[in-house]
């Protein structure tokens, strides 16, 4: 039997997208086997909300009952001044007799999505795709202990900075859009900053601190505006720790609290607020799923549902097209790209704008929208 004729795939990365492309795989005929650089599935991080058409997708796998079980309650958003003042509110209460849009904790969401791979897929964990290399009829991908193995396909699914798109495409910065700010983000255990089931958001021109509240856990975000990028080395977290001091301290509301948490030893996310956007989302036999591909930047709030959305509608045009990747790959980037491009246009400027303010008068168009209930998250 061929190489072909076996229909085999490699999936780099063993999150959202990369767990549930391997599921969509599998169900198609493919023998695949994950890669994954870390030495396990990566865990904590804030929650993610199950949206739109991510809810009947779920429902295809067979997963919803499960997601749902595990909702997190709905939430109030309020907007708040210095001194603690309500400046408005959005409330997420909705009907709970069957499922709709909802939001569940990352863990929670990644168990369910390995558990429904689990023996069905390899998964090697601890290594990298070091080279890739295409030949008539499949790929071969050389990892970083040197082993190689040949799959008829491969997918990227790693991430905003992805070492496939990087092995595929190049110029991986090319990809990268900047969108302007810098964010910061930590999950702490303290319960005290404000009540269960609520987000609270304080902003001044150029600077915004918003917390989410859980019955175990806070999450605090500090966000930032930037003219143009900050070099800095990822690696040197006393350095990060610095930048969010530098455009925090001396602000009032809860931030004080809120910086009190960003020295001590626990672990935080820093980034800057960016977006992926690719000319093509695939080249020969490899393709991108998710942020590797279209990243559309935490502040859409769509990542976890953009990747399952994604994972599902390649898994339809490779239905589609079952003996022709190419025309596979064009009818997936077709059909999704309006929407990913969509998403990312209104994260660009409404979401922006709304939660990372960067001027006075953005800030002073914001709260008027919010007292007249012209905002919706």
């Amino acid at each position: 039997m061929t190489q072909t004729e076996l229909r085999t795939a490699i999936v780099s990365g063993a999150s959202f997208a990369g767990l549930a492309t391997a599921f969509w795989l599998k169900r198609l005929g493919y023998r695949v086997t994950i890669v994954e650089t870390a030495a396990g599935v990566r865990r904590g991080g804030t929650p993610v909300d199950i949206k739109g058409e991510t809810v009947g997708i779920l429902e295809r796998m067979g997963l919803l009952d499960r997601a749902w079980a595990k909702r997190l309650p709905p939430r109030a958003f309020t907007f708040r001044g210095a001194d603690n003042e309500t400046l408005g509110a959005i409330d997420h209460t909705a009907p709970t007799d069957r499922p709709h849009d909802f939001e569940i904790h990352r863990d929670d969401l990644l168990d369910l999505l390995l558990d429904a791979v689990d023996g069905s897929v390899d998964i090697i964990y601890d290594r990298s795709i070091l080279r890739l290399q295409e030949h008539a009829d499949h790929m071969s991908a050389t990892l970083n202990d040197g082993s190689r193995h040949d799959a008829t396909l491969v997918f990227g699914c790693d991430g905003n900075r992805s070492n496939t798109r990087n092995l595929v495409f190049g110029d991986c910065d090319a990809a990268s859009y900047f969108m302007g700010g810098y964010f910061y983000l930590k999950v702490v255990r303290e319960t005290g900053l404000l009540p269960p089931d609520t987000s609270e958001v304080f902003s001044v021109p150029g600077r915004t601190a918003m917390l989410n509240g859980y019955d175990d856990r806070t999450d605090i975000c500090l966000a930032f505006r930037a003219d143009s990028e900050i070099a800095y080395d990822y690696r040197d977290r006393a350095r990060l720790r610095r930048l969010v001091h530098e455009h925090f301290d001396g602000l009032g509301w809860k931030v004080p609290q809120m910086l009190s948490h960003v020295d001590d030893e626990e672990d935080f996310y820093f980034d800057r607020a960016t977006q992926i956007r690719m000319p093509n989302w695939s080249k020969g036999r490899a393709a991108l799923v998710g942020d590797a591909g279209y990243c559309v930047s935490p502040i859409a709030g769509m990542g976890g549902s953009m990747a399952i959305i994604g994972a599902a509608r390649l898994a339809d045009a490779l239905a589609q097209h079952a003996d022709d990747h190419a025309a596979a790959f064009r009818a997936y980037e077709d059909g999704l790209r309006p929407f990913v491009e969509e998403v990312q246009t209104r994260a660009a400027t409404e979401g922006m704008a709304v939660i990372f303010p960067a001027s006075a008068h953005e800030l002073a168009e914001r709260d008027r929208k919010i007292a007249a209930n012209e905002i919706a998250l």
